[in-house]
């Protein structure tokens, strides 16, 4: 049993936890709730929701701590509020309670989730290497790859570049292949390795549905991103399109080299060319970011976690004693 600062330390530590896990609860629901009006927006608002509903659960777990903490719950102006929801002998913590569980809990998956990801980049970082030694520079941030496997993808964290195989410099003509390069030059101008794989890490803490759909959407985003990065005319998209659908074709016969496998990799064409090709020849508006909406939500999702942490803690009181 500790008192005082650490103890409110570690409660308020808790806090965030069980307001963590509850704003997760919320978050999955509204988004699952609205999954297929996200193809409404344009890829760029598309992308920001995405990252909004990742970073979610961190924003309303520190909000809801702060709300439970000396800085909020001492302040007079607040009562009605604090009077709702507050946290019972703060400064007391027992490290044989559940308390002391559910924070041992999330540090060990953090940690777990962690070192994955950690060894994501530590084997992607070997690739990249070798890739990279054994490759021949086209010009700066585009490396040739000796392979007759036809393949075009973008990979490194702080330093990207692209790699197109000697396999698909045969099979493509020149506008062909300057397309397929500006694309993957626009994933190295954006940093989508590193993006994707911060992505990973933030949608790991929600469940497999949830996260393979949200990990699905912000691939597809990307790669659309992408695909219309330096298109200028309705030409031009028909190019891209087209080029799409002959890649597609040639990496039909072929699966994808070990070597060129990583989850950090972002490659041409192996993400929804159907959605993909129409996106490119549509001509539909879509709707602005929806500044107002999202921020009733978020606002609303904080009073509803603050107060189901409070309900919560009271249930699991009852349920287990210090």
């Amino acid at each position: 049993m500790i008192y005082d600062q650490w103890a409110l330390t570690f409660n308020l530590l808790t806090v965030g936890v069980l307001a963590f896990v509850v704003a997760n609860i919320f978050a999955s629901s509204v988004f699952w709730s609205i999954k297929e009006k996200l193809a409404d927006y344009s890829v760029s608002t598309r992308k920001s929701l995405l990252w909004l509903f990742v970073f979610a659960p961190w924003f309303i777990a520190l909000s809801v701590t702060l709300f439970f903490s000396p800085l909020f719950q001492d302040h007079s102006t607040f009562t009605w509020l604090t009077d709702l929801a507050h946290w019972h002998h703060p400064d007391i913590f027992y490290f044989l309670s559940w308390h002391s569980f559910s924070l041992l809990v999330f540090v060990a998956f953090s940690l777990y989730v962690f070192t994955k990801k950690m060894s994501v980049i530590y084997h992607n970082n070997k690739k990249i290497s070798m890739l990279r030694l054994f490759g021949i520079e086209r010009c700066k941030q585009v490396i040739i790859i000796e392979s007759p496997i036809p393949t075009a993808f973008t990979g490194g964290l702080l330093n990207p570049s692209c790699f197109i195989s000697t396999g698909l410099i045969e099979q493509t003509s020149t506008v062909e292949l300057e397309i397929i390069i500006q694309h993957e030059i626009a994933h190295v101008r954006n940093y989508d390795p590193l993006k994707k794989w911060f992505f990973s890490f933030l949608s790991a803490y929600f469940t497999n549905d949830v996260k393979s759909l949200l990990s699905s959407m912000m691939s597809l985003s990307m790669e659309q991103d992408a695909d219309s990065f330096f298109v200028k005319n309705q030409q031009q998209s028909q190019n891209v399109a087209t080029t799409l659908i002959k890649f597609t074709k040639l990496a039909a016969k072929y699966s994808i080299h070990p070597q060129y496998k990583s989850e950090l990799f972002v490659h041409f064409c192996r993400h929804s060319i159907e959605q993909r090709v129409l996106h490119l020849l549509n001509d539909k508006k879509f709707k602005p970011f929806p500044k107002g909406t999202a921020l009733i939500v978020i606002f609303l999702l904080v009073l509803i976690s603050i107060t189901s942490v409070d309900s919560l803690h009271h249930a699991i009181e009852t349920l287990f004693t210090h």
